[in-house]
């Protein structure tokens, strides 16, 4: 064979995979994502199974869906290949036979609500069909990896997808570009299906029972924005003092400190935007002037939201997802619940009643006070302590904010980070997740879709 056939012979080969691959049922491949990512929900396990080469793809599989579906530090799929310990292989094949090496171990391992995945070019198997039969007895998902015809595998698959080829190397090709697709699909799913990202766990010996939460951005969606109402306000501002640098500079500085300031009351940012005016030659105000200025703005930004509200919208259109569940979940299992906000106290319990949450924290509503010189939350924090006689690790937060979260882990508390993204209303805002990570949180949430779990794994159970 001369280069030139050899290299036709190639050509050929690459284009005939690229036919079949542009033939597959990628409705089919969907749905298998969609049922890998419930059972992922479920708590359930993914068993993958195969022979010779399709053995590799299923042992392959378990390494993309363990470290290449890992998104942002966060678990990915609990998922095992049966395959993988020669030990386990050889001994039952030798002691049983090859048939059973898959099964004896599945209904060792597996439960109901658990997947099985199997790759086969021929669907037929001897081991790979006890294996699913024992599946299905179990109530455990079948999901194929096929070819050719599908084979007697193609009947007791749940969920299936047949590689369009009689070729055994071209089978393998397409399965394994299937599974590299899957592999990146469900991480860009996963942007958005955060679930909780455990930095520390909690001591298992400690029982909470009293909660501090935040309440814009934790609780409430109405000031969702008021970072683009207050950095360019204070922008303009810097801009027209005398010494100001470069926009670019100015902007770094103020995101900075808006961002290490929020939780506490809107005063101290405004404070901090005089010291900053001063520095740069402009002339001192009254903090007060500034924090009128930006009310005046927010409210333009706000007033919409505040009147559907009163006029009988949905309150859950702004709420955190979750929110006024979790409330009452923790309520039901006994939490004395406290709600501490930087927004002026007076608009923090008309919201919240707006809002109908402010039943679950009674009296326990505290916000901003005009001649509230300290920070607001602190003193909530020391309030919770001493009037319930804990110790610091007993109080779990939930905050957006820099401030709450670096002083509750500051008294050995449990901080809960809430990283939602406000605007999208799911998901996770990656910047917002980075500013409570270096304060301390020791738990990320997107927000409060899971409440049971959230809860449970508060309780311990989940720990």
């Amino acid at each position: 064979m001369t280069k030139l056939q050899i290299e036709k012979t190639l050509e050929k080969y690459a284009f005939e995979v690229c036919q079949g691959i542009q033939k597959s049922d990628w409705n089919a491949l969907a749905r298998i994502i969609e049922t890998f990512l419930a059972v992922k929900k479920r708590g359930g396990r993914i068993f993958t199974i195969g022979n010779g080469g399709s053995l590799a793809t299923a042992s392959h599989m378990v390494n993309d869906f363990t470290k290449g579906c890992r998104a942002h530090n966060r678990t990915a799929f609990d998922i095992e290949c049966l395959g993988d310990s020669s030990a386990v292989v050889t001994c039952l094949a030798n002691d049983f036979s090859y048939e059973s090496i898959y099964s004896i171990v599945l209904r060792t391992k597996g439960k109901s609500g658990d997947a099985l995945v199997y790759f086969s070019g021929s669907g037929n198997s001897p081991n790979l069909v006890e294996a699913a039969k024992a599946a299905r007895e179990m109530g455990i998902l079948t999901v194929g990896f096929l070819g050719c015809n599908g084979g007697a595998l193609k009947e007791l698959s749940d969920l299936y997808i047949i590689a369009p080829s009689d070729s055994m190397e071209q089978i393998e090709d397409m399965h394994m570009l299937y599974e590299h697709n899957m592999a990146c699909a469900i991480r860009a799913i996963l942007e958005d299906e955060w679930g909780m990202e455990i930095v520390k766990y909690h001591p298992r010996d400690i029982q909470f029972r009293h909660a501090l939460f935040d309440f814009d951005g934790t609780l409430s969606l109405i000031r969702e924005g008021w970072q683009e109402i207050m950095i360019p306000y204070f922008i303009e501002i810097l801009l027209e003092t005398p010494g100001a640098e470069d926009k670019e500079v100015i902007e770094e500085i103020v995101t900075l400190f808006v961002d290490r300031l929020t939780g506490k009351q809107t005063i101290f940012q405004c404070i901090k935007l005089d010291e900053e005016v001063v520095l740069r030659g402009g002339e001192k105000k009254d903090p007060g002037f500034y924090k009128a200025e930006y009310l005046r703005r927010l409210t333009i930004h706000t007033e919409n939201r505040i009147k559907e509200l009163r006029e009988g919208c949905n309150p859950q259109n702004y709420l955190v997802p979750g929110a006024e569940q979790f409330l009452k979940l923790l309520k039901t299992e006994g939490y004395k619940l406290y709600l501490a906000s930087g927004t002026d106290e007076k608009d923090v319990i008309a919201e919240a009643k707006l809002l109908g949450i402010d039943k679950y924290f009674g009296e326990n509503i505290f916000g901003a006070k005009d001649d509230m010189t300290d920070c607001s939350k602190q003193a909530v924090i020391e309030k919770i302590i001493s009037e319930n006689n804990l110790k610091g690790a007993d109080l779990v937060s939930f905050g957006d904010g820099f401030v709450e979260i670096e002083l509750v882990a500051g008294v050995g508390g449990y901080s809960v980070g809430v990283a939602t993204d406000e605007a999208r209303r799911k998901g996770i805002d990656l910047h917002k997740r980075e500013r409570l990570l270096e304060a301390g949180a020791a738990l990320i949430i997107p927000d409060f879709s899971e409440p049971e779990k959230l809860v449970s794994f508060l309780s311990g159970e989940e720990n």
